[in-house]
């Protein structure tokens, strides 16, 4: 890894150094992050550094005269009423938002991109809140910059090297790995590595590169007493925070908040209260200050979005499952195993939301297995289809055919959803693959989508599909065959 670190970083700073739309990002965060820091300068020299630029005046007058920060219906015509009603943390933000915006939109992934930003906003966010009640000898100006910039290295990455990027992805996917693990191994460095070397490279101030440093895994044992130490300290704080809210399933998100609080209460002086109640607050903050942008990206996409990105397979499967049992035929994987890889596969190709295999309990009745993607845990331990009311599940199973609903609220369907679908699951496209073997119906794949789609995916009977079906049905009747002569 050494060996190759050097070479992905210098190809990235080579690239970053060659592209017009990057000359003068730098130099931009070295400003917006030193406002407000010389007290002798004042308003008027804030409001000229702003005034410079036009995008941005224009941007923070929208949101100061904002349904939400206007004052007694006055009209805010002037930079410094912008400041003295939205406040300087909220100024250095946006600025830092647009800026990067601005840069790094004009690309295939911006999508991506859009997402990582509001993750970034909402990291600064927090950090300021935290700094603001538990560290008031400190800035929480200064605080929510450095906050803001601790996915540096992951957008920057996204933005160059995307080609490395994605063949880290089909790495994630293919062995099933946690998305940190797949970059190291592809790019043969950490996002965080790359973040503090580009701070270095720009010539950051110190703090800032300083608060970027990789997370060790544990926070020092002392309370921090002195500045560099309270900016490092709360930014690997709220990082971790914001790495659980925007790439986690939610299912884990309260336990690992609470595992993080528990490693830095003492030097930040949390308690678990406060710190979901500062959470809570800042999305909101966060998705209002969004819309008054007129972001292309709010919270909540961000996170649908970055979740799926950073998903791995969910097992569901019991230790007394016979598939867990079993080993495959050629002694190389055991079922479950080549289960979960080729449900991978699939939610990646057809990029859904959600996949699942379900098995058939009897004649009637349906139970989900094993699922990846959003919220799979949930949604493959509830997801059971049985009892006297039909539904649209079981009536798709007896029919024993490849069926596509393009949304679930149309009223030939509604009647048949379930109420724990609407509930725990919300997805408004799925389909719904049998699983045939003999002439009996081994399982079910089902895929689904969050927004509503007209039309099926294509393949879903043909080429890489077909074979992974083949080899699904496989499995199956192995494991059903073992169970057989075992009970025999």
């Amino acid at each position: 890894m050494d060996e190759q670190k050097p070479s992905t970083i210098d190809r990235l700073l080579k690239k970053m150094d060659n592209s017009p739309g990057f000359a003068g990002l730098g130099a931009s965060i070295q400003i917006i992050s030193r406002l407000g820091d010389d007290v002798d300068g004042g308003i008027r020299e804030i409001a000229a550094a702003i005034l410079h630029d036009a995008a941005l005046t224009a941007k923070l007058l929208r949101i100061a005269n904002s349904s939400r920060n206007a004052r007694g219906g006055r009209n805010v015509s002037t930079i410094d009423q912008v400041l003295a009603i939205l406040g300087l943390n909220t100024v250095k933000s946006v600025a830092l938002s647009l800026a990067l915006l601005d840069s790094l939109s004009n690309k295939p992934q911006s999508k991506q991109l859009h997402a990582e930003i509001v993750a970034a906003y909402f990291c600064g966010s927090l950090a300021h809140e935290i700094t603001r009640f538990n560290g008031s000898h400190f800035s929480s100006q200064e605080a929510q910059v450095c906050g803001l910039m601790q996915n540096l290295g992951r957008m920057m990455s996204i933005f160059y090297l995307y080609e490395d990027i994605e063949r880290s992805r089909n790495l994630q996917i293919e062995r099933n790995l946690a998305e940190n693990e797949a970059v190291v191994q592809t790019l043969g460095v950490s996002f965080e590595d790359i973040g503090v070397a580009i701070a270095r490279h720009w010539g950051l101030p110190d703090v800032l590169q300083n608060s970027m440093a990789p997370d060790t895994g544990e926070a020092q044992a002392h309370v921090a007493t002195n500045a560099l130490a309270w900016y490092q300290q709360c930014s690997s704080f709220c990082r971790r925070v914001t790495e659980i809210l925007f790439r986690l399933p939610e299912s884990r998100e309260r336990i690992e908040i609470g595992k993080a609080i528990d490693i830095f209460k003492k030097n930040l002086h949390l308690n678990e209260k406060d710190v979901l109640e500062w959470i809570e607050k800042c999305l909101l903050e966060t998705d209002a200050l969004l819309a008054e942008m007129i972001f292309p990206c709010n919270v909540e996409e961000a996170r649908t979005f970055l979740r799926k990105a950073s998903e791995r397979a969910l097992d569901m499967l019991s230790s007394q499952d016979a598939l867990v049992k079993d080993s495959n035929h050629d002694g190389s994987q055991t079922p479950v195993e080549l289960i979960k890889h080729i449900l991978r596969l699939i939610h990646g190709h057809y990029n859904f939301d959600r996949t699942l295999i379900c098995l058939p309990v009897g004649s009637s009745s349906l139970i989900a297995i094993a699922g990846v993607g959003r919220n799979a845990a949930q949604v493959t331990a509830k997801f059971r289809c049985s009892g006297a009311k039909p539904d649209l599940f079981r009536v798709i199973m007896s029919r024993n055919l490849d069926t596509f609903i393009p949304d679930v609220r149309l009223p030939a369907y509604a009647k048949l959803i379930p109420e724990w679908y609407n509930e725990l699951v919300g997805a408004r496209t799925f389909v719904m693959l049998p699983l045939m073997g003999e002439g009996k119906l081994l399982g079910m794949i089902y895929g689904d989508y969050s927004e509503a789609h007209a039309s099926a995916p294509s393949g879903l009977a043909e080429g890489s599909m077909l074979e992974w079906r083949n080899q699904l049905i496989h499995t199956l009747q192995t494991g059903a065959k073992k169970i057989s002569e075992s009970q025999g």
